[in-house]
């Protein structure tokens, strides 16, 4: 009985995510909206963890299977992130880099504020 209510449980945090995502049209993954839907049902209180640990203990002991589909999906595409390869790169260099610049200059200027506050 107990898997039968933390199945429940969990099947309808999904139902949630695909209702507000039908009436809202949008394109969003209703797995996802359903998990946070299910973290806002423990965050609130209105579920217990006790009550979906049966059925979410197996599924998460499981976890790395739902990740096959997005590996076999990697390598099908291979060709394509080797023909983009030299663009790829550069993103993943440049966008970390520019983000510590950015954010180091801003905290520089912060603290210089600072500084210059405690001095006069």
């Amino acid at each position: 009985m107990k898997y039968l209510i933390s199945s429940a449980i969990i099947l309808f945090s999904l139902a949630c995510a695909k209702m507000v995502l039908y009436v809202i049209n949008i394109q969003f993954p209703a797995p996802l909206l359903g998990m946070v839907f299910l973290l806002l049902f423990l965050l609130t209180g209105l579920v217990k963890e006790h009550q979906v640990k049966p059925s979410a203990s197996p599924l998460l002991n499981i976890m790395p299977i739902f990740f096959i589909p997005a590996g076999v999906g990697f390598i099908e595409h291979l060709n394509l992130i080797a023909e983009h390869a030299s663009f790829l790169m550069t993103v993943v260099i440049l966008v970390p880099l520019t983000t510590i610049i950015l954010l180091s200059q801003l905290v520089g200027s912060f603290i210089g504020r600072e500084n210059n506050d405690d001095c006069e």
